[in-house]
């Protein structure tokens, strides 16, 4: 064949060639995109779904709450000691905290009492009175109550951050309230023991202790009857109605140490170095007063029949409460004023030495111990989540006691 016919023949078939091709071309690209749908399809059918990516619930637990005397209060764990945040008041904080529905209180002696979240310790409200605040407040239902230096007596409704009353005493009140129906009942450096309305801040009742002296202990009471010391050095049973008084008891020197009614035991440290145990019928001791070496100005905490109390010698001791003898005793590197506390089996307390400890309540042994880098007056207290003010130290007027 000719050069010519071949490139007739070539002229010819290659549009046929070329179109062929692209027809091909485009089929195998229809089939592979069709391939390629059905594969998303089916992938999209085996799709797992999600929930939204949502942030955990928070988790919280008890808390042990202290003060210092470097103006911080701190939350830590009662389990482990680690804390949990810290709080600066800028004060000295010699009250213990006082824990009230979702909320902690904070009392500095600068006159500030400081509500925050207790769960995240973020500050919600600045509470001020103008006299210095030793006082652990007593709380009940939507109101705090507590005595100031500038002889007031005070009413706070905390859920509408306003003061519902103030009542003028005779002097500054360093002695912690105790609620007993509708009475709020502290002692006065007037020498005196009131008992005020809780609604309007009345007097119902005064009781006034002859000679000189100065109710600075915290009043607790059983059945009918309440129980506070002076600084006369007696420790004194009231009526709850009227302030009557039943008895006193005179021991060596001051009483500065909030008593306990345990059992039908009044119990309590004087600055005579001496821990009592009387009888709340007959004012009498139920064993001779146990001598601890050193001023007790703790205050008391009884559990399972065993009394701990600290001591300025330095000592915590774990004292039976049937005869008076000291089952063990811990020795720490600062004197002790901080009251103790029992909480999810161990004895939680403070002391000079800065460091806040918490011991086996059966050999004294140590759990825990958390440096807190200041000295503690403050007594500690706990929250158990239930918003109740009951897990606290016996020199709170929210005590069990």
């Amino acid at each position: 064949m000719g050069r010519l016919a071949i490139k007739k023949e070539i002229t010819y078939f290659a549009p046929i060639i070329v179109t062929n091709f692209l027809g091909i071309m485009q089929n195998r690209f229809t089939q592979l995109i069709l391939a390629l749908i059905t594969s998303l399809t089916i992938f999209s059918s085996c799709k797992k779904e999600y929930s939204p990516d949502e942030p955990l619930p928070d988790v919280y637990t008890p808390t042990v709450f202290i003060g210092s005397q470097n103006g911080f209060a701190y939350a830590l764990d009662p389990k482990t000691g680690e804390k949990k945040w810290e709080f600066h008041t800028a004060s000295n904080i010699h009250a213990s905290p006082l824990v009230m529905k979702d909320w902690v209180f904070i009392t500095g002696e600068n006159g500030n009492i400081f509500k925050l979240d207790a769960k995240k310790g973020t500050l919600l409200k600045t509470y001020n009175v103008p006299g210095q605040v030793w006082a652990t407040p007593a709380g009940e239902g939507d109101y705090i109550y507590f005595g100031a230096g500038d002889n007031n007596m005070y009413a706070w409704d905390i859920v509408a951050d306003t003061m519902e009353w103030k009542s003028p005493v005779g002097a500054g009140v360093i002695s912690s309230a105790m609620l007993y129906d509708t009475c709020v009942i502290f002692g006065c450096n007037d020498n005196k023991v009131y008992a005020l309305d809780k609604e309007d801040g009345g007097t119902v009742w005064t009781y006034s202790a002859s000679g000189v002296g100065a109710f600075t202990s915290s009043p607790t009471f059983q059945d009918t009857f309440i129980y506070i010391g002076n600084l006369d050095g007696k420790m004194y049973e009231l009526k709850v109605f009227d302030g009557t008084k039943i008895w006193e008891y005179q021991t060596g020197a001051p009483i500065e140490s909030s008593p306990i009614a345990y059992g039908g035991n009044c119990i309590f440290g004087s600055n005579d170095n001496k821990l009592y145990c009387l009888d709340v019928i007959s004012g009498t001791p139920r064993w001779d007063p146990l001598d601890l070496h050193e001023r007790l100005v703790s205050s008391p905490y009884a559990y399972k029949q065993v009394i701990y109390v600290g001591s300025y010698d330095y000592n915590l001791y774990a004292v039976d409460i049937i005869d008076g003898y000291v089952k063990w005793s811990k020795t720490t590197k600062g004197l002790i004023q901080s009251s103790p506390l029992v909480y999810d089996n161990k004895v939680i307390f403070g002391g000079f030495d800065k460091w806040l400890y918490a011991l086996d309540p059966e050999t004294g042994d140590e759990v825990w111990k958390q440096n807190i880098n200041g000295l503690m007056e403050c007594s500690p207290a706990v929250d158990n989540l239930d918003g109740k003010p009951t897990n606290t130290s016996s020199i709170s007027g929210n005590s069990p006691y």
